[in-house]
Formats: structure tokens, sequence, C-alpha cells
């Protein structure tokens, strides 16, 4: 009776498992999908008028210009294509979840970063007739800002569901080698 439960409980246990490492695996996809939105929904926006307006997007600033490209999104982006696609690679091993979890929480600093010290655009000038002029915009959390913190929170999320699983895995493996080596092996068998 007590050897079925102990069976039971690891059918259980490995199962889980399982299906925890396939969602460690899903949901980076999940980010990589927030991040393409956000190359047309900005991730912050001052909402000024049109040639004044600061739009910042996961590729930088937009309208992207091909000559003022920004390394630090790009390589931001290389950083999230390689997570999502070695999640898959690598089966969202123990070390690829500590990677994620280190990926989400450097995208969520960079988000705050932006944040806290956001694109402005100062100007100054005059008119015709000798008036001053002048302004300021500034870029503040978009829309896109939700989805750069919910693709942060899905690879943190990523991460820890595959510590959870190899944990799992771990835990089933153990169990597995006391079985074994509590059977009697030899001629007194």
């Amino acid at each position: 009776m007590d050897r079925a439960g102990k069976n039971e409980s690891t059918l259980l246990t490995t199962a889980r498992g399982r299906s925890l490492n396939l969602v460690a695996r899903v949901l980076p996809s999940g980010a990589v999908a927030c991040w393409v939105i956000t190359i047309f929904v900005p991730v912050l926006d001052s909402g000024g008028p049109g040639s004044m307006r600061i739009r910042v997007t996961s590729l930088g600033f937009s309208p992207i210009d091909m000559n003022d490209l920004d390394e630090v999104y790009l390589v931001l982006w290389v950083v999230i294509l390689t997570g999502a696609f070695t999640a898959w690679l690598l089966s969202a091993s123990k070390w690829w979840s500590i990677a994620a979890i280190v990926l989400g929480t450097v995208l969520g600093l960079r988000l705050l970063q932006m944040v806290a010290d956001p694109p402005i655009m100062m100007w100054d000038g005059q008119t015709a007739d000798g008036m001053p002029t002048g302004g300021m915009e500034v870029a503040y959390p978009a829309a896109g800002f939700g989805l750069w913190v919910l693709g942060s929170l899905l690879f943190v999320a990523a991460g820890i569901c595959g510590l959870v699983a190899a944990a799992q895995q771990d835990h089933y493996r153990r169990e597995r080698i006391k079985r074994c080596m509590s059977k009697r092996h030899g001629p007194a068998a």
C-alpha cells in the first residue's frame, strides 16, 4: 500500500515537472511577442506635435533612422531572441532558468533607467519680430511601457518555472536512486 502511494507521488512529481518545463519554454515566446509589439507601440512618448515628438520603441527612437541606430536596443533584441530560442534548445535547464531571471531583471532595470532619465528635447529661438520662443518635450511612459514590463515579468516567470521543474527532476532522480540502492543485490537476494 505504501509503495503505491510513492509511485503515484513520483508520477505526479514528474508530470508537474514536465508541465512546468513546457511553461518555462513557452513564456519567453510571449516576451518576444511583447517586444515585437513595442516596435510599433511606443514605450516612451512625449505626445507633442509631429516634428517635436519624442517616441522610444524597443528599437530605439521612432521613426527609426538606420544611420542612428542605438546599439543598446539592438543588443537587448539579440539577447531576448537568444533567450527565447535557447529555452527550447536547452530544455529550460537550471542554468538557462537563472539566466532568464537575470535577463528579466536587467530588462526591468533598463526600463526604470529610461523612466528615471527620460529623453528630453529643448529648443530656443525667436520669431521674426524678435519675440523669444522656446519649449521642451519630455517622453513619458506610454502603452508600450506595460508591454515591456510584461515581457520582463514573462522572462522572470519562465526562469522560476524552469528552476522549479529542475528541482522536481532532481527530486525524482534522488528517489529513483534511493529505490535502486535499497534493493538487495548479490547471491543473498
